[in-house]
């Protein structure tokens, strides 16, 4: 029987808010077997955070989307198929996400900050990365394909 959406809960105290230096503690909250965290801040694009998790056999998405610094915030959540969290897994695997130092170095002025968290029971990572390319950049497109943001551009 599936597990109600219930079972995700989404609130302001719920770790997608969380500021992103407490994340490491936020998202051993987090409900579910896995969660995978994605923070998009371009510096003239707008924002948005997006986190899929796994309960079991449940898929869910949470998003919190800016399209501009003065922009209404949007926010969703929607369940997902299964084979979404295989998909999710290849482009974790394909981005070396796990083995990844947790700072790029690189920085500028026109671009964004791209910033992945996951959590697998009691392992927890966390990258952050300017404007990265390759199959860094591929994880963050399909999260935000997943998120129902396919339109947005990546910067």
């Amino acid at each position: 029987m599936p597990l109600p959406a219930a079972a995700f809960p989404c609130c302001r105290a719920h770790d997608l808010f969380a500021p992103v230096e407490k994340y490491p503690v936020e998202i051993q909250r987090t409900p579910g077997d896995e969660a995978y965290w994605f923070g998009w801040d371009s510096t003239n694009h707008g924002t948005a955070f997006i986190r899929v998790s796994r309960l079991r056999d449940e898929v869910i998405v949470f998003r919190d989307h800016r399209p501009d610094r003065f922009g209404k915030i949007r926010r969703c959540r929607a369940r997902l198929a299964p084979a979404v969290w295989s998909r999710l897994e290849d482009a974790i695997v394909a981005a070396n996400f796990w083995m990844l130092d947790e700072d790029g170095g690189r920085r500028g002025l026109d671009g964004s900050t791209w910033r992945f968290a996951g959590r697998r029971r009691y392992d927890y990572h966390y990258i952050s990365r300017w404007s990265p390319d390759d199959a860094l950049w591929d994880l963050g497109r399909f999260f935000f394909d997943v998120a129902g943001l396919a339109e947005v551009r990546l910067y």
